[in-house]
């Protein structure tokens, strides 16, 4: 079957273009039903000169056209196209008929079996109003205007009839061979291709809601920003720090696991954990612990009283920081954010977090005085929409739905209680041979650290696997607790060793499934399974085979 809707499905691709965004907003809600749309496909020449169409519609049975999008005020004065005011330097249609060029070489080059489908152009100003359209020879009845959009479902079957009229239907697999060059081009990038959403060149692009509560970073001294997995907390929190320093003040990032804050820094970020930077503040001040034992080898207890101590040493041994940015806020203990509140001082301090993640029962509330202004974020970028409406079953204080059918997005795979290792082997394997790198999997346990096996592991299958901390992890399949893998995420996520999760099933569940950005697999036995209706619902007896085989 063909694909059909809109692509990319959960945000427009990352474009200057208001107009753009206004218009893929709208398909949203009004694409015709049985079509096909993608924003900004690009293909590339034999010479090199790239091609790019604002939006590609596939019309089943009919063919298909381009829509070059034009934003702000668009008029013809004295035969000239002016774009608020500026002429452009050519007509609406020019770069599209071109485009259509290089379009349908790289079909013939990649299917020269398949009939070239009919390939028309239209217009589309969604900033421009008018009760006339444009009178030009070349754009009769083939032009929408904001006027259009609310309506935009029945403006497009009328336009798909004046554009293709009578033709012939174009016959083959032609819409296939549309998204497959869409999908070589752009979904790379949204999903096995990206590494991370903290890489500048490949992030999703801050909404509307986010820009806002930027905005308010010189007006608010105090601010928690709250939100679901998945809205971009750690993105806006970099931005912030970000901002900060431009303005010349000297930010530090603070979070509470040490893959995250490694992370960070492989980005270029000054980023700690809380209790690092403790530690770091006790050593400047020549406090020497556990007899001068290296810091990975210190007991719990030690790590527990680290910010207290470094609070009382804080006066001989300052930091030079003015404000403060924290991650996974509802991470802290009380002692984290006395510490936390003596680097501020006077200066900025900003938390960003998601309570319901909170594992620890006496963590999980951000205290009154760092959060006398809430904001809140809503748009989830990370998980698909399927896998993330999923791991809400799981969020504290929801309750368990109607059993949900199966999805692409997650898959359960049942395996002796003896065999967790050789089945998470094969899904790797499976993942692989369809084109997925090491870097973009994790495999986390719902263990805790002296209980894991699987998750601390150096090898499954045929690959080798690293810790989220180790300097390798950015090139490596990683092998993880679902704790400290918090604040992380990668394309391929598998779950396992389920059993081991002595306490809050739940809330661990809910952390690893929202740490995939595109599909997730559950390894489990089947007494795991048998213990999770929710899991046992997505059992797939008849469908063995990995997603990546699919």
């Amino acid at each position: 079957m063909p694909p059909t809707g809109l692509f990319p499905r959960l945000a427009p691709r990352s474009t200057s273009s208001a107009a753009e965004k206004k218009l893929w907003r709208a398909l949203v809600k009004h694409l015709p039903e049985g079509w096909t749309a993608w924003h900004s496909m690009r293909v590339r020449a034999p010479r090199g000169r790239d091609g790019e169409a604002d939006f590609v519609f596939a019309v089943p049975g009919r063919g298909a056209f381009v829509l070059e999008v034009k934003g702000g005020q668009v008029e013809v004065r004295d035969g000239r196209w002016l774009q608020d005011g500026r002429e452009l330097h050519a007509s609406p249609r020019d770069q599209a008929f071109e485009y259509i060029t290089v379009l349908k070489r790289q079909i013939a080059d990649r299917h020269p079996l398949l009939a070239q489908p009919f390939i028309a152009v239209a217009t589309a100003f969604p900033d421009t109003e008018w009760d006339t359209p444009p009178t030009n020879g070349d754009l009769v009845g083939t032009v929408l205007g904001e006027q259009d959009l609310a309506f935009l479902r029945d403006a497009l079957l009328a336009l798909a009839d004046r554009l293709f009229n009578a033709r012939p239907p174009p016959e083959g697999p032609w819409i296939e061979a549309l998204h497959e060059l869409w999908g070589e081009s752009w979904v790379p990038e949204l999903s096995l291709g990206s590494r991370t959403r903290l890489s500048e060149a490949r992030r999703v692009e801050l909404d509307a809601t986010q820009i806002e509560s930027i905005h308010a970073v010189d007006a608010n001294l105090r601010m928690f920003v709250s939100g679901p997995p998945g809205t971009g907390k750690t993105l806006l929190a970099v931005e912030v720090a970000r901002r900060w320093a431009s303005r010349g003040r000297k930010p530090v990032l603070l979070c509470f696991t040490r893959a995250l804050a490694a992370d960070l820094r492989a980005g270029g970020h000054d980023a700690w954990t809380a209790r690092e930077l403790a530690a770091e503040v006790l050593a400047r001040a020549g406090v020497v612990l556990e007899g001068g034992a290296p810091s990975t080898d210190w007991s719990a207890q030690t790590w527990h009283d680290v910010p207290q101590r470094a609070l009382e040493a804080l006066p001989r041994s300052p930091l030079a920081y003015d404000a403060v940015v924290v991650d996974e806020a509802q991470d802290f203990a009380a002692d984290d954010w006395a510490f936390v509140r003596a680097i501020a001082g006077a200066g900025p301090l900003w938390a960003f977090g998601d309570e319901g993640q909170g594992f620890w029962a006496d963590r999980r509330e951000v205290p009154a005085d760092v959060r006398p202004f809430v904001y809140t974020l809503g748009t989830r970028y990370r998980c698909p929409a399927a896998l993330a409406a999923f791991a809400d079953r799981y969020r504290t204080g929801t309750a368990p739905a109607a059993a949900a059918a199966p999805f692409d997005e997650l898959r359960v795979v049942v395996a002796p209680a003896d065999g967790l290792a050789e089945a998470c082997g094969r899904e790797i394997a499976a993942l692989t041979r369809g084109g997925v790198r090491a870097d973009q999997i994790a495999l986390l346990s719902l263990a805790g650290q002296t209980k894991t096996t699987l998750g601390a592991a150096a090898r499954i299958g045929e690959l080798a696997a690293v810790r989220a901390d180790d300097p390798a992890a950015a090139e490596s399949l990683v092998t993880e607790t679902f704790l400290r893998f918090k604040g992380l995420e990668r394309p391929w996520v598998l779950v396992t060793e389920l059993g081991l999760a002595s306490t809050s099933y739940d809330v661990r569940m809910h952390i690893a499934l929202t740490r995939a950005t595109v599909g997730c697999i559950v390894v489990a036995t089947a007494d795991e399974v048998a213990s999770d209706p929710r899991l046992a619902a997505l059992v797939r007896s008849d469908e063995p085979r990995s997603p990546a085989e699919r």
